[in-house]
C-alpha cells in the first residue's frame, strides 16, 4: 500500500472510530475508551486494507460495510474490540440509538444508512474529506465514463459479479459473527481415584483364596474328614459362643486322631511309653534268625 493510500485509510478509520465511541464517553472510564479505540482502529485497518483504493472510492464498498444491530452480535472486528476493552455490545448499541444501521467506511467518506429495507432508507454522510467542486465532479464523472466505455461487456459483468460477491460475503459475515468457544483447559492433572470398598474386599478375597489353595495339600480322604470335622467344630463353636478358628487350625485339628481306649503301657528297648496312639511300636528288637541245618559231609 502506498503512502497516500495508507494516510487516507488512517484518516477514514480515525473518523469512524471517533463516531462509534463518542456516545460511550459518559458511561465508561477514559482508560477503557482509549483501549477500545486502539483495538477498534487496529481491527478496522486490517479489515479495510485489502480493498482500499483511494482512486476508486466505491470499489469494495460492500465488503467494507458493517451492519450493526441491537438484536445480534456485531461483526468480528467490532466484537473483538468489545472483548479486549470489556465493553458490552448491547449497552454500546443502545447508546448508539438502539436501531440497526449499515456503517460504510470508504476512502475520504464515512456514512451510515438506516432502514435499508424500508421506503425511508437514506444514506447520511458522517464525514467527508473534501467536497468536490462542480467542475472537478464533472471531470471525474467524464473520466469514469470514458474508462467504462473502454471496458468490454465481459469485464463489466465480472466487476458486477465481484460487487455482488462482496455484498453476499458481508451479509454472511454479519450473520456468522458469534464467538468461537474453546475447549476448557485444566490447570493441573486430575487427582487419582481412591480405592473403593468393593475393590478392596474383592482383592482381599482373591488373596485369601490363593493362600488357602496353596495350604491345602492333603489327600482327598483327609480333606473329606477335615470338612466334616470342621463343620462339626464350627457348629459347636457357634453354639458355645467361642470365636471362630482359622481354616488352617481347623485342618490341623481334623488330621490329628487320638484313640482314648488304648491305655496300656507298651514296653520297648530303653524304657516304657504311655503314648496313646495306635501307631507302630517303637524300639522293637530284631527277630531271631532261624537255625541253619548242618549238612552231612558227602563221601566220594
Amino acid at each position: 500500500m502506498s503512502a497516500s493510500a495508507s494516510s487516507s485509510l488512517s484518516a477514514s478509520v480515525a473518523h469512524a472510530v471517533s463516531f462509534l465511541t463518542r456516545p460511550l464517553l459518559r458511561s465508561y472510564a477514559p482508560a477503557i475508551i482509549v483501549k477500545l479505540q486502539l483495538s477498534l482502529e487496529a481491527n478496522l485497518t486490517a479489515l479495510y486494507a485489502p480493498s482500499w483504493v483511494p482512486a476508486e472510492p466505491l470499489r469494495g464498498s460492500g465488503r467494507r460495510c458493517l451492519t450493526l444491530s441491537p438484536e445480534c452480535l456485531p461483526p468480528r472486528a467490532v466484537y473483538a474490540a468489545c472483548i479486549a476493552a470489556g465493553v458490552q455490545w448491547f449497552d454500546w448499541i443502545a447508546l448508539l440509538g438502539g436501531r440497526e444501521f449499515d456503517f460504510f467506511v470508504d476512502p475520504g467518506c464515512v456514512s451510515m444508512r438506516r432502514d435499508r429495507k424500508g421506503p425511508a432508507s437514506t444514506l447520511v454522510t458522517l464525514w467527508a474529506d473534501e467536497i468536490p467542486s462542480p467542475r472537478s465532479y464533472a471531470r471525474a464523472t467524464a473520466h469514469a465514463a470514458e474508462k467504462q466505455r473502454g471496458k468490454t461487456v465481459a469485464q463489466q459483468l465480472l466487476e458486477d459479479d465481484s460487487e455482488s460477491d462482496d455484498q453476499i460475503f458481508t451479509m454472511i459475515a454479519s450473520e456468522v459473527s458469534a464467538p468461537t468457544w474453546t475447549t476448557p483447559v485444566l490447570a493441573e492433572f486430575p487427582k487419582p481415584r481412591s480405592l473403593s470398598p468393593l475393590s478392596a474386599i474383592s482383592s482381599h478375597s482373591r488373596s485369601s483364596s490363593r493362600s488357602s489353595n496353596s495350604s491345602s495339600g492333603f489327600s482327598f480322604s483327609s480333606a473329606d474328614s477335615s470338612r466334616s470335622s470342621a463343620s462339626r467344630s464350627s457348629a459347636s463353636a457357634a453354639d458355645q459362643g467361642h470365636p471362630r478358628q482359622s481354616r488352617r487350625e481347623r485342618a490341623r485339628q481334623a488330621r490329628v486322631y487320638i484313640d482314648t481306649s488304648k491305655t496300656e503301657i507298651t514296653p520297648y528297648d530303653g524304657g516304657k511309653t504311655t503314648v496313646l496312639t495306635g501307631g507302630v511300636m517303637l524300639g522293637g528288637g530284631p527277630k531271631p534268625a532261624a537255625p541253619r541245618a548242618w549238612r552231612s559231609p558227602v563221601r566220594i
